[in-house]
């Protein structure tokens, strides 16, 4: 949390202490109760995990955490879990911390949708987010029917400290496999980096692999 305060003190462009109304329902199922903090408009940052259960050609979502710039928060879990593919240790380290009021993945999409909708430029950061970036996309459908303004692209926490000379990033502390708590360690490693190398905090991820099939579905 100190490398998250030191950014918002002296990383952050133009923070406008504005704060308006946060209705809990109208971004996900939770969110951060202090409101929302409205910051100068650029390409707003969304740090995301998922807990998942991996088997054989596909990822089954169990819940999905962001933790947007402006301290909004989001947080669901899918009630389609299919909890008999879950290995011994997702049932005994994941399933306990679950608050058991699932929804439906296509309704967290919308819900995801409504979270982000008001930014622009999203810009996804993840730690080791392969697999959380596949079982995001896939609330939307397939990689192509992603919300328009949303890359392709979930930006790496770990990738970043790497061409850093990798650093140690700071210990988590408190809850773990826990989808939200993971997202906000993940902001945290990120504010850390960003104290080395202020530069590529504000890297961007933007566009398609597939521009073509973009204009001809938009066509």
């Amino acid at each position: 949390m100190l490398a998250w305060s030191l950014y918002l003190l002296f990383g952050a462009r133009a923070i406008v202490a504005e704060f308006v109304t946060v209705d809990p329902l109208a971004g996900g199922r939770r969110a951060s109760p202090a409101g929302r903090v409205t910051l100068a408009r650029w390409h707003m940052k969304y740090w995301i995990d998922t807990e998942f259960i991996e088997r054989p050609h596909t990822i089954d979502l169990i819940s999905v955490g962001l933790v947007a710039e402006d301290g909004r928060e989001f947080y669901a879990e899918s009630s389609e879990v299919d909890w008999t593919k879950a290995s011994e240790w997702t049932l005994q380290t994941v399933r306990p911390q679950l608050d058991s009021s699932g929804m439906a993945r296509e309704e967290i999409g919308y819900a995801v949708r409504r979270f982000v909708d008001q930014d622009a430029h999203p810009v996804f950061w993840g730690y080791f987010p392969a697999y959380d970036w596949v079982a995001f996309c896939w609330l939307f459908g397939d990689m192509n029917e992603l919300p328009f303004r949303f890359p392709q692209l979930c930006l790496d926490v770990e990738q970043w400290a790497i061409e850093l000379g990798n650093p140690e990033l700071p210990q988590q502390v408190g809850a773990r496999h826990h989808a939200l708590a993971d997202a906000r360690w993940t902001r945290d490693a990120w504010a850390y980096l960003a104290t080395l190398h202020p530069a590529g905090a504000e890297r961007r991820c933007a566009g398609s692999k597939y521009q073509d099939r973009l204009t001809t579905k938009s066509a």
